[in-house]
């Protein structure tokens, strides 16, 4: 399979590494072109021997039979170089969050609908083995039916975009919106959309648009979800990635430090350890889970089950939700 790179920065290069492995392993899969608009990002050092464009659409018209286009640009970008090259008759694997609005996010639907290619959202929180042993534990209600659960994503504020594009909302989406989609993507494959939403955020000075975001997710009468996402730091030293979901007979905890993997407790003060389902190499990076299992599915033919573009959708929906939330002070806002 070939595959080209649109977007050579701090993701492309996460990407571009990937590739490197699945060549060492033997995959067929190869990188053979690489895009990006700056001159120092389309060296030989930090290309991997790919060739080098500097226009999309020269790229394009140039290269052939290319399978797939792998999108990995600033958000604000997602949709209209996804539905360009889907239109071109390519594939796309695109960078998440799907887009900053639901219209761009269903313009990329239904560019893939009326083409036939294959699109899928590179959600890589979804691509390690603890998250989906953490979906699967909640389907199998265990420890009985979910009641609340708590999330944490902690950071400090990202500084490596092109142009600063991170800290414009506008242009990014915000803490709420790029660094919360891990959480709210994996919230949503657990449990389904939520109903509603209450949520507070913040600006830091600096920062046009929410960089602190407290949002609590509502399911009805019978299970609610806070998120607290942190963007706020200027020196961070600690990331912090924390999950824990209280079921009626225990809970289960998640700490990304924590040497045991997912503890369950039960409400009789047993615990243990809840065994991991393999469902990807342990040894390898989501970015490289997400790109293998997208290339198989791609070969395959078969769905995108572990990761449906109509799933990353609702992310935006969430999000947006909160925003009309948090404009509001924290009002519960309807999501559906």
């Amino acid at each position: 399979m070939k595959a080209v790179l649109i977007g050579n920065g701090f993701i492309g290069a996460e990407h571009r590494a990937a590739y490197r492995k699945l060549k060492e392993e033997g995959s067929d899969v190869e990188l053979v072109a690489i895009c990006d608009i700056r001159p120092e990002r389309r060296t030989e050092e930090v290309c991997d021997g790919a060739r080098v464009y500097a226009s999309v659409d020269e790229m394009l018209e140039r290269e052939s039979g290319i399978d797939y286009v792998d999108i990995c640009l600033p958000t604000f970008l997602h949709a209209e170089y996804a539905v360009k090259c889907m239109n071109a008759g390519l594939n796309v694997l695109c960078e998440k969050p799907m887009a900053l609005t639901e219209e761009e996010g269903r313009r990329m639907l239904d560019a893939a609908a009326q083409t036939g290619k294959r699109l899928m959202i590179a959600h890589s929180s979804r691509f390690l083995n603890r998250h989906q042993t953490l979906r699967n534990f909640v389907k199998e209600g265990r420890l009985g039916k979910p009641q609340s659960a708590f999330l944490i994503a902690a950071d400090g504020f990202p500084r490596h975009g092109w142009n600063n594009w991170f800290s414009d909302a506008s242009l990014s989406g915000g803490a709420m919106l790029d660094l919360q989609a891990h959480q709210i993507d994996l919230v949503n494959s657990w449990f389904g959309c939520p109903d509603s939403t209450s949520t507070v955020a913040m600006e830091r000075g600096d920062f046009r648009g929410n960089s602190s975001v407290s949002a609590n997710l509502i399911y009805g009468k019978n299970l609610f979800v806070h998120i607290w996402t942190d963007w706020s730091v200027s020196k961070n030293r600690f990331n912090n990635r924390t999950i824990r979901i209280n079921f009626e007979r225990g809970y289960v905890y998640l700490l990304n430090r924590e040497p045991d993997g997912i503890v369950w407790v039960d409400n009789e003060g047993n615990q243990g350890i809840v065994e991991q389902v393999p469902y990807f190499r342990p040894d390898t990076a989501s970015y490289f889970n997400e790109i293998e299992y997208y290339t198989n599915c791609v070969k395959s033919g078969e769905a995108f089950a572990l990761c449906p573009p109509e799933e990353s959708i609702r992310v935006i929906s969430v999000m947006r939700a909160q925003e009309r939330s948090a404009a509001a002070g924290g009002a519960n806002i309807s999501i559906r």
